[in-house]
């Protein structure tokens, strides 16, 4: 056989090769890209557990939550702190959230679904109040400082529970 057949051979099972490579590691990627998908799903779940666990966890810290939205006046100078602070958590993971949707880790499903959640606070007038007047929003990321913004402004332009400095008492 002579040498340049040699050569054509083996330049025809190198391009071959070079295809099932390419086609080896298309599948690869592909993989990898599920998994790491899957992964930031369950970093997602891991973050809405803690969120809600937070949430329903320490007595004190719910009881704060609901004094706060019935009056946020009423407060003392300590639930004031665990309540902005316990806003602060909910907006980190609101945030990460958000970068997750944006990078394509988490559907618009479920960022709605945990936007639904970190919003609804701010159906209580008095929770507006504190955005409104007291929380440093500069301690919150640019894109959930718009958010919140965006929803306070729609929940006042539907005159739903205009915030206010005390709010009715509930006994």
């Amino acid at each position: 056989m002579p040498i340049d057949q040699l050569a054509n051979y083996a330049e025809v099972f190198g391009g071959a090769a070079v295809i099932v490579s390419l086609i080896y590691l298309a599948f690869q990627v592909r993989a990898n890209t599920r998994e790491q998908r899957h992964q930031r799903r369950f970093e997602s779940f891991e973050i809405q557990n803690t969120i809600y666990d937070f949430m329903s966890g320490p007595a004190n810290l719910s009881e704060t939550f609901v004094k706060a939205a019935r009056d946020y006046n009423n407060l003392t100078e300590a639930e004031r702190i665990r309540f902005t602070n316990m806003y602060l958590k909910v907006f980190h993971a609101f945030d990460m959230i958000i970068g997750m949707h944006e990078d394509g880790s988490i559907t618009a499903d479920e960022l709605a679904r945990f936007d639904r959640y970190m919003i609804g606070g701010f159906n209580y007038p008095d929770i507006r109040y504190w955005w409104s007047n007291f929380a440093d929003k500069a301690l919150a990321s640019d894109r959930v400082r718009e958010r919140v913004d965006q929803v306070v402004a729609e929940l006042e332009a539907q005159g739903v529970n205009p915030p206010t400095s005390r709010s009715v008492h509930v006994d």
